[in-house]
């Protein structure tokens, strides 16, 4: 039973009434002062006293791992088996004599009652926390390394907080995560956290791959053109000037750190090297006309607001647009940005100019207002009788459109249902609204069936 704090006062005042009746009723003042200690001290027993309690009034179960609860009764241990124990929801979690079960993730409340004193304890069940690795099985070549990533509980760990161990250090090694292939082979790599171990299989091969890589294997040049080759080492940008380059004939096409000059029509193979790593670069140099630069689409219509990527081609090979240079006749009606991407911003035209190893090829813009549609059906309204069917036809920009490419959905299907093409099917008396869309834009066919 709790003690409210008026008969913590009252038992106070209690003990000072017996300590002073201690006082002048017994002979002896060393008697006294005994005989008022005792006193004292029972009262204040009295006063600190309270009843069933928890050693913690919140509680993390994990699945699979019972949790007993600790309680005691005016401060001394209780068996959890006196208590009388519910559970506010039986899936989630039970209990029996203070032992919480937990079966699935969850909040839940445990109520505890002993000798007319009652607790609530708030115990929450999660699932046991799992360990993940980023890769579990790897496969290197002699000399490479490779980083593995931990999680435990969906979290991620440093390569610190675990413990690492190979089955085979003369194949491969590991520090905190980064394996280190030794010599062909296999090795296990085992990793270890709060009792939980993953294994991440090794497979050694072969020598250490190049690491030299250029965003070129293969140009085509006329006489006098330039093209710098750009290297990365590691995966990390290198400068052209770092690495040693050199040509299997000058006198077809030249380098200087990584900058190539065409000077006469043939081939030549240009080399470069760093840190005993080499690539090569084919050049073919020919004193014909231009290559030619084209573009998907010369003429664009569109609508405010509405974007369009231009792709291009170059001597007939796709060509990332971002290689190219872009500029527009006017900004106020069409912009475009450096891949290629063409956004219309008001009623005008403009020319878009893509340019590229002194090739240049123009689109010609039009953009319209924004209410303007560039996708159109043939029957804006369709009336059909109960198990009718139709199908709409689209055109987009004046030309017509396969219903399978366009995007479909009805207001209501319990009244009429459209398929992927566009055919329209009257399922009961009622009016629907069918959706089409298209790049963006977006036209619909009102339907009333009979």
């Amino acid at each position: 039973m709790k003690l409210t704090k008026s008969k913590v006062m009252k038992n106070v005042s209690l003990a000072v009434a017996a300590i002073c009746a201690v006082q002048f009723s017994v002979t002896g003042i060393a008697s006294a002062q005994v005989s008022t200690a005792q006193a004292a001290s029972s009262y204040v027993a009295k006063a600190d006293a309270s009843g069933l309690e928890a050693s913690s009034y919140y509680a993390e179960v994990t699945i699979g791992q019972p949790l007993t609860l600790k309680v005691t009764y005016n401060g001394r241990p209780l068996d959890g088996a006196l208590v009388s124990w519910t559970t506010s929801n039986s899936s989630i979690a039970t209990v029996r004599n203070g032992v919480v079960t937990g079966y699935k993730t969850g909040m839940v409340i445990i109520n505890g009652k002993y000798n007319g004193d009652s607790i609530r304890i708030r115990a929450s069940v999660i699932k046991e926390p799992t360990l993940e690795a980023s890769s579990t099985s790897v496969s290197l070549k002699k000399g490479d390394t490779k980083t593995v990533s931990l999680q435990y509980g969906g979290k991620a760990l440093s390569g610190l907080d675990a413990y690492w161990v190979s089955s085979d250090e003369s194949v491969a090694t590991v520090k905190r995560g980064e394996i280190t292939a030794k010599a062909n082979g296999t090795a296990v790599i085992t990793a270890e956290y709060k009792g939980k171990s993953i294994k991440i299989n090794v497979k050694v091969s072969g020598n250490q791959s190049g690491k030299l890589e250029a965003n070129e294997s293969k140009i085509s040049l006329k006489k006098g053109e330039k093209e710098t080759i750009k290297l990365t080492y590691d995966d990390e940008k290198l400068a052209g000037s770092k690495a040693t380059w050199k040509t299997s004939k000058s006198s077809v096409a030249t380098v200087s750190d990584g900058v190539i000059t065409a000077k006469a029509k043939g081939t030549a193979t240009i080399t470069a090297e760093y840190k005993g790593y080499k690539v090569e670069i084919e050049v073919s140099v020919d004193n014909g006309s231009s290559a030619l630069l084209e573009a998907n689409e010369t003429k664009l219509k569109m609508k405010k607001g509405q974007e369009k990527t231009i792709t291009l081609r170059y001597d007939d090979e796709k060509l990332n647009g971002s290689k190219a240079e872009w500029k527009t006749s006017k900004s106020s009606v069409a912009t475009v940005d450096d891949d290629g991407v063409v956004t219309a911003k008001k009623k005008g035209t403009a020319t878009i100019t893509a340019t590229y190893k002194g090739e240049k090829v123009e689109i010609e813009v039009t953009v319209g207002d924004k209410g303007s549609s560039l996708l159109e059906a043939d029957d804006t309204s369709l009336s059909l009788k109960k198990g009718d069917s139709e199908t709409i036809t689209l055109t987009y920009d004046g030309t017509k459109l396969t219903g399978s490419k366009a995007s479909w959905s009805t207001s209501k299907s319990s009244v009429a249902t459209v398929s992927t093409s566009g055919k329209v099917k009257a399922k009961a008396k009622g009016t629907a609204t069918i959706t089409a869309k298209y790049k963006g834009e977006e036209v619909e066919i009102k339907v009333t069936v009979k």
